[in-house]
Formats: structure tokens, sequence, C-alpha cells
């Protein structure tokens, strides 16, 4: 939970500033699949993801490749 803290912390921090500076950038949180078949399965991970409008990357580690993009 308190890597999930720091990361939203850091995400909603990057995405303010970026829109008090008018730069029209899209950010997006990037997790391991594994993670996301897991902890983001959760009620409440899911309701905050989406209270905060999160963009999710999901990418596979030992493939190396992006499983889902969220948008």
């Amino acid at each position: 939970m308190k890597d999930f803290q720091n990361a939203l912390g850091q995400y909603i921090l990057y995405r303010d500033i970026l829109q008090l500076a008018d730069k029209n950038y899209e950010i997006y949180l990037a997790i391991r699949d594994t993670i996301f078949d897991t902890f983001f399965q959760r009620k409440s991970v899911q309701a905050v993801v989406e209270l905060h409008q999160i963009k999710l990357i999901v990418f596979n580690n030992e493939r190396e490749e992006i499983t889902l993009w969220t948008t």
C-alpha cells in the first residue's frame, strides 16, 4: 500500500504541475502485470484509480511488453 501511496502522490503532483504550466502532456502510471492482476483488482484501488482518473500502462517485465494501456 505504501508504494501505491507514493506512486499516486507523484502521479497527481506531476499531472497538476504539467497542467499549471499549460503543458498538454498525457502521463501514465506504469505497473507490472502481476501487480495489476492482484493489487489493482481490489475494489478500493479501482475506486481510487477511477476517482483520480489515473491512466495506466501495464507491462510484463519478463517479456518486456505492454499488456494493457488504459486511457
